[in-house]
């Protein structure tokens, strides 16, 4: 009983400090059609991008990631600072792809507002597990482009590698901020041309709404309803793996093998998988073990 009382107490912790911080929101770029970001180089200078942005800000960034066609960040802060932060990033990205020959015309980028602490989670978990739902060879944690890592990591405290930004010369920072103009906070690292995520992320905020780094990880691995609710949320469509839907489809109907499931059940699921999990007719006739032109006929495919 007394475990109970003390997980209770720990989760009105975490709730008063959600109550008496924030605003919260979940910044999002629209997912484009071609890459943004194609290198290595690309994704350095995108996250320097999302550096400088914050600069000067009373905006704090709790979770950011960087994808190959878009972008998310968690931040704590004043709406007018996220849209300028929003605004900030639009603007350096579009100088960013002029010095590459390429232009980025419009570029959609949502600001929602996070009102509950589950839904400050939910939004701070998507944004760690996204490289993972995306990439089938990255872990939540061994993302480069993302700070998924730097939560509960005690080791973080420890990482001196790089170089302070004052430490740099004036053409190492010149060639960093692509301006003479930008002077970046003295405690930012820089390492291969690259500023350090913990310079500028405030993972340790972010620590603060969950109960115990147990509690975390084992969110971060647990089945991925959240990511499907969170994604329609901010207009994103992800799939998730065919293994985690394998696990959620037995759930629904507490069965421990898709071939337990009536013909009856097999149609249930397959609405309920296109529905809450967003799946395509792919992924739901091979999850089901139907014939595809049997779910083509279900969901027609748009001509």
């Amino acid at each position: 009983m007394s475990n109970n009382n003390d997980f209770w107490a720990q989760e009105k912790v975490c709730d008063e400090q959600f109550l008496s911080g924030g605003p919260f929101y979940m910044i999002s770029t629209e997912d484009l059609p071609w890459l943004l970001f194609e290198s290595d180089d690309d994704f350095k200078e995108g996250t320097n991008l999302v550096a400088i942005a914050v600069v000067g800000l009373h905006l704090q960034i709790l979770v950011d990631v960087i994808m190959n066609n878009h972008l998310h960040q968690v931040v704590e802060g004043p709406y007018d600072q996220a849209l300028i932060f929003a605004e900030k990033l639009r603007k350096q990205m579009r100088a960013y792809l002029r010095r590459k020959g390429r232009t980025l015309k419009d570029w959609d980028i949502q600001i929602k507002e996070i009102t509950e602490l589950k839904y400050l989670r939910n939004a701070i978990l998507y944004v760690a597990r996204n490289p993972y739902v995306a990439h089938r060879d990255a872990t939540p944690l061994g993302y480069r482009w993302g700070s998924a890592h730097l939560l509960f990591n005690r080791n973080v405290s420890d990482y001196t590698q790089g170089i302070l930004f004052k430490d740099l010369s004036f053409r190492e920072k010149r060639e960093l901020c692509h301006s003479h103009e930008i002077e970046l906070p003295q405690v930012y690292r820089v390492s291969d041309g690259m500023i350090l995520r913990q310079s500028f992320v405030s993972y340790k905020r972010a620590e603060e709404f969950f109960i115990s780094a147990n509690q975390f990880f084992q969110w971060l691995s647990r089945k991925k309803e959240s990511d499907v609710e969170t994604a329609k949320w901010i207009g994103e469509s992800i799939l998730l793996p065919n293994d985690d839907v394998f696990r959620i489809v037995s759930d629904w109907f507490g069965v421990k093998s898709i071939t337990n499931l009536t013909p009856d059940d097999r149609l249930q699921a397959a609405r309920r998988m296109k529905a809450e999990l967003s799946s395509n007719n792919k992924q739901i006739a091979q999850v089901l073990r139907l014939p595809q032109r049997q779910i083509d006929l279900l969901f027609p495919l748009a001509q």
